[in-house]
């Protein structure tokens, strides 16, 4: 099985069933794949079925990497694609908040500033956390 490349750091930063679908599909391909199927429960066939927009390929890695992930039924709690979006989106604050303001992402994520220093504050409060042990 060929996965596609998907960087470790981005792989760390996510949630395991998002992490397994990310491995299986890649990231613009999980974007895509959880804008039409996230947030709902999804049966991962034996075989190929066309209610996933899957390809065999792809099929064969998602059902490989969530295997740990689902039910007697073969079904697994789909998150939804914001989720994907938001763990990317603030890790790419937190990787840059020393190069720009909090006025500046603000305004380059859409968000409010409070909303950013928040996302700034967890980022700080886990680094600290590992320090900590």
């Amino acid at each position: 099985m060929d996965f596609p490349d998907v960087a470790p750091e981005l792989l760390a930063t996510l949630p395991p069933v998002l992490r397994a679908i990310v491995r299986a599909l890649g990231f613009v391909r999980a974007q895509e794949w959880l804008r039409d199927h996230g947030g709902v429960n999804v049966h991962i066939p034996l075989h190929k079925s066309s209610a996933l927009s899957l390809t065999d390929d792809e099929l064969a890695r998602l059902a490989h990497t969530l295997q740990p992930h689902l039910d007697a039924n073969r079904r697994f709690t789909c998150p939804k694609a914001n989720k994907l979006l938001a763990v990317h989106r603030n890790h790419a604050i937190t990787a840059n908040m020393h190069k720009e303001s909090i006025a500046q992402q603000a305004r380059m994520y859409n968000l409010c500033s409070r909303q950013i220093q928040n996302i700034r504050r967890e980022a700080d409060d886990w680094n600290m956390s590992i320090f900590d042990l």
